[in-house]
């Protein structure tokens, strides 16, 4: 089973940002493992601060119409953007720079990974998220954070060594309910901006990474995916909650 077939079984929740989204830069369960999982995939119990990362908030740009994407402010278009992704959700846009009155500098969807662009500042809702998402590979582990400070931390499972786990700055795109719980890919599924730098398409999809759940507990802090981001069910769910749409995962 792959995330293409979840096309077929999605629960729209109107609490949260949700689309039909077929994030195919993984499998539901990979290959060997590398190395044994952790016995108890669960969060930290205590928030420790991280001394390298102010409590700054980041900025997101929604669009709610097609929207001109230009190589520099007043330059040339290179890109048009529709109101929603291809899945359904609000078409959302990591802002990293809105220091030139007018314009904003984004971080794109899709690929390259981290591509950049400018739009016209009246075009978008920009919204300031406080929380954010780490991953460190070597570690095998996830954090959620919030301010800066470390909410909880939990092992994941990573991009086997054919199909590694892209690295660099990314944001979510799109949150679904599998509307299976019990699934491949838990009760949860985030899409981000990042693709697989290895698979320019998967199972009908074009190698977007995402972070889910899985039915298969032993595998999460293992190397085994095609690139995605595997956690324990009860957390995936959390993030689902708790992560707007635009929300910064770092990977590295």
């Amino acid at each position: 089973m792959t995330f293409a077939a979840l096309r077929h079984t999605l629960a729209l929740v109107g609490a949260l940002s949700i689309a039909g989204i077929a994030v195919t830069g993984c499998d539901a369960h990979g290959g060997p493992a590398a190395q044994t999982a952790p016995a108890a995939p669960h969060a930290a119990s205590t928030a420790r601060a991280t001394p390298d990362a102010p409590a700054a908030l980041a900025r997101v740009a929604r669009i709610a119409s097609i929207v001109e994407v230009f190589d520099a402010p007043d330059g040339s278009v290179v890109r048009t953007l529709e109101a929603t992704t291809g899945f359904g959700s609000q078409t959302v846009l990591l802002v990293t720079d809105a220091g030139r009155v007018g314009w904003l500098e984004v971080m794109l969807q899709g690929r390259p990974n981290e591509a950049r662009g400018w739009i016209r500042a009246a075009d978008a809702d920009v919204r300031d998220v406080a929380v954010e998402v780490r991953v460190d590979l070597s570690a095998r582990e996830l954090a959620l954070l919030e301010e800066g400070e470390v909410v909880w931390t939990t092992p994941t499972a990573i991009g086997d060594p054919d199909h590694p786990t892209p690295t660099g700055s990314f944001y979510v795109t799109d949150k679904l309910d599998t509307g299976d719980p019990e699934g491949a890919y838990g009760p949860y599924a985030l899409g981000l901006s990042a693709r697989s730098e290895v698979l320019t398409e998967f199972a009908g999809g074009d190698g977007q990474i995402g972070i889910h759940g899985t039915n298969a507990p032993d595998s999460i802090g293992q190397a085994v995916s095609h690139g995605c981001l595997r956690i324990d069910n009860a957390l995936v769910a959390e993030l689902a909650a708790l992560l707007p749409l635009g929300t910064p995962v770092t990977i590295s």
